[in-house]
């Protein structure tokens, strides 16, 4: 657990798929890992990193920069809805759950059924407010009872630093959002 708390983590709900592996399944190396990526989640990666550097380079050319990279931002709206769709075609709808949280350190979720500890999963998160979507492989390191179902916590075992940062990056964009949405609550509401 105290390497899952390492990193913030935000109560928000994501889609992930969790798919249990055989008890006898070992962690695939970091090079064997990498050629298990599907290419989808690749070219996500790939270009979320890219438009982000791309984006804040042209701004900071001027007022023609800003003209430039809106423009940009436009046309890097439509690519993220049309990678959004082929993101969702990696949706495994039998292995689908929503996070209770998520963080740079791993995520948890509620279950119908029980998963041993150590249990090795295959974990595939898509983040559509990040235009994301991460491959990863998780070990479970808490199941507890909550209501009728139990609430797994997943640690990541095998992630890439570029999909780890994005969760961070999306957790912290969460966040500001909360903030934001409180902020506007209290303004429509002062006697709050």
């Amino acid at each position: 657990m105290a390497e899952y708390r390492e990193y913030y983590a935000i109560k928000e709900p994501i889609q992930i798929n969790v798919l249990p592996l055989d008890a006898d399944s070992q962690l695939p190396d970091e090079e064997s890992f990498l050629q298990e990526v599907p290419e989808v989640f690749r070219l996500a990666s790939e270009m979320h990193g890219a438009d982000a550097q791309s984006i804040a380079a042209i701004r900071n050319i001027g007022d023609n920069g800003r003209l430039i990279a809106d423009i940009l931002s436009q046309q890097n709206r439509k690519l993220n809805a049309l990678l959004g769709y082929l993101l969702s075609r990696e949706d495994a709808s039998e292995y689908r759950y929503q996070t209770l949280e998520y963080g740079g350190g791993g995520v948890s979720y509620l279950a119908d059924a029980a998963l041993p500890l150590q249990q090795l999963v295959e974990l595939k998160l898509f983040m559509p407010d990040e235009s994301a979507a991460i491959f990863s492989y998780a070990r479970v390191i808490d199941c507890l009872p909550e209501g009728e179902q139990q609430r797994i916590c997943l640690l990541f075992e095998r992630i890439s630093d570029d999909d780890r940062e994005v969760i961070v990056r999306a957790s912290l964009h969460a966040q500001s959002r909360l903030l934001k949405k409180r902020a506007a609550e209290r303004n429509t509401n002062p006697s709050a």
